[in-house]
């Protein structure tokens, strides 16, 4: 089974592909999140630039993520906190990768809203929702993360320590 590299522990076709391909839109901020670094992983490009709200995506362009994309060789997503009611849209991940060689990882707090559906969105959806969650801004927890220890679980959800893996 080819699960999803979001770490829900569903098959990629089940989970983030059917949000890549317009076939579904993201129900929550917490799985458009994770449909966006699934994006990264699987170099979509164009997805993560769509799901930019379009009150931002002029400040981000595809060449762009895709050129500092290529330099990453993704390992494993986290999620430290969702939101929990329907006020708050924010969630915060650190995302696990690996640039030449060393391992890194990307620690935000993302803002999410949801708007009325654009059109340029609107091109990648078999569907027309009236309104559609879109990322909007970052910021950047000033949290000190620790690297997983030799011992501990896998950051990619092998299931194997992560000496044995990612390590």
């Amino acid at each position: 089974m080819n699960l999803c590299p979001c770490g829900t522990d569903q098959p990629y076709s089940d989970c983030c592909q059917p949000l890549h391909l317009g076939q579904r839109i993201a129900q929550t901020p917490t799985q458009l999140m994770r449909s966006r670094y699934c994006a990264f992983v699987k170099e979509l490009a164009s997805y993560i630039h769509l799901t930019h709200s379009p009150v931002s995506r002029d400040s981000v362009s595809i060449a762009s993520i895709s050129e500092w994309n290529s330099q990453c060789d993704w390992c494993g997503l986290q999620i430290i906190t969702t939101p929990q009611d329907q006020a708050s849209h924010r969630v915060e991940f650190i995302a696990w990768y690996k640039q030449n060689g060393e391992l890194k990882f990307h620690h935000e707090l993302s803002l999410f809203r949801q708007e009325a559906l654009d059109d340029e969105f609107d091109q990648l959806l078999k569907i027309t929702p009236a309104t559609v969650w879109y990322y909007r801004s970052a910021s950047y927890p000033d949290r000190k993360i620790s690297l997983p220890k030799r011992n501990d679980c896998c950051i990619c959800h092998s299931g194997k320590k992560f000496k044995k893996c990612c390590g």
